[in-house]
């Protein structure tokens, strides 16, 4: 990196927090207000669940594009064009309603808040040195957890009747992508030119291949949130909880996320990013064992939503921060793909399969799935240390 580029970092980094606070906004607030408005149009839940779900396999299906395009155009127009196009197809999507037009228009959504999420995460990987990625990815991970969680918030100004909801959005989602718009073009970097690299499907599996215990994290992670973020509330209220009361577990659950990745990520720059990714694996595999137990005692409820909720998130965060430590310059930007394309896959998987554990065995299905999966990560990466000392 050189000395001007340096000087650039925390106004670069400052430009992209904006920028993932907007997506986080819209990722937490355009899926409860199209099941609201498709609800109210008497639409089946498995429409209204398929026209959401399609935006992450939309990033499946065509993330091997994702890296010659920012190549092509550079990061910071990948950026800034994502957000952009999507800003557009929000308002569109008011005047052009229904389970068809929406699940096209979900999709070109779901492909341009891609780009914008990947060559975001490649540029902070590219500008932040090793001993403050973690913090950084920390930081990163806070804002746009803030996002989501004020995304429903949001919904309860602007109601989901009409038009404003959308245009309400589209405007928020602007003002976080001014700082960005704003910041001088930045030169082509080695992270775009190598960008040229990943050019097709045949260099996914050597990618994978490389560090499977890091796209394990990333499959885990899409897999659990979406399962906790779908499922959760069902589940408290299937145990006798009320509804206000179950809401209130993802509420704590998220406030773990917001506050802990910051804090994780600082112990990963110190510690060790696969150590710190094993120990939140660990309290991951631990927390749901003890959910059933706890559920109706709040003075351990709380404090053990929060914790998990913490180090569940991390999984992502921490794995995007070993993505720069893993693999060289010049596959970072696939490398990015394909953690982001999984990550959508496990997202598109969780509630389905989180749903049939519940139907299976009601009391303890939701729980076994979160514990197992994050076992499953704790023992990839114990193989993956035993590799690299083997090596």
């Amino acid at each position: 990196m050189t000395y001007s580029e340096h000087r650039r970092t925390p106004w670069v980094l400052a430009a992209v927090f904006s920028t993932s606070l907007g997506v986080g906004l819209i990722f937490g607030f355009e899926p409860p207000l199209i099941a609201m408005v498709l609800n109210r149009a008497g639409n089946s839940t498995v429409a209204i669940g398929g026209v959401i779900a399609v935006s992450l396999v939309a990033v499946v299906i065509l993330g091997p594009a994702y890296p010659r395009l920012i190549a092509r155009i550079g990061l910071q127009r990948s950026v800034v064009g994502g957000v952009a196009f999507s800003i557009v197809v929000l308002l569109i999507m008011p005047f052009w309603s229904g389970v068809a037009p929406w699940l096209l228009l979900r999709m070109l959504t779901g492909l341009a808040l891609g780009l914008a999420w990947i060559a975001s995460e490649v540029w902070m990987n590219r500008a932040i040195p090793d001993g403050a990625r973690g913090a950084v990815m920390g930081v990163y991970g806070t804002v746009f957890a803030i996002g989501t969680v004020a995304g429903p918030g949001l919904l309860e100004f602007t109601g989901t009747v009409g038009a404003w909801p959308f245009i309400a959005g589209g405007l928020c989602l602007a003002l976080t992508l001014l700082p960005l718009a704003l910041l001088p073009q930045v030169a082509a970097s080695s992270a775009e030119h190598g960008a040229a690299h990943t050019q097709s499907l045949r260099d996914l599996p050597r990618l994978l291949w490389l560090a499977p215990a890091v796209m394990a994290a990333a499959l885990i992670a899409g897999l659990v949130e979406s399962a906790e973020l779908s499922l959760l509330p069902l589940y408290g209220v299937r145990e006798a909880l009320s509804e206000r009361s179950a809401l209130l577990l993802l509420t704590i659950f998220l406030a773990g996320n917001v506050i802990l990745q910051l804090p994780i990520g600082l112990l990963a720059d110190r510690y060790g990013r696969h150590l710190m990714l094993g120990v939140c694996a660990l309290v991951s595999g631990i927390g749901p064992l003890l959910l059933p137990q706890c559920l109706h005692q709040p003075w351990l409820l709380g404090p053990l939503l929060f914790v998990w909720g913490g180090t569940l998130y991390a999984f992502y965060s921490q794995g995007v921060a070993l993505l720069g430590e893993v693999f060289e310059a010049r596959d970072v930007a696939g490398a990015n793909t394909l953690f982001v394309m999984i990550y959508c896959a496990g997202g598109v998987l969780g509630p389905g399969v989180g749903g049939l554990m519940m139907d299976l065995w009601p009391h303890d299905g939701l729980p076994a799935l979160l514990s197992a999966a994050a076992f499953c990560l704790l023992a990839g990466l114990v193989l993956g240390r035993q590799r690299r000392v083997a090596q």
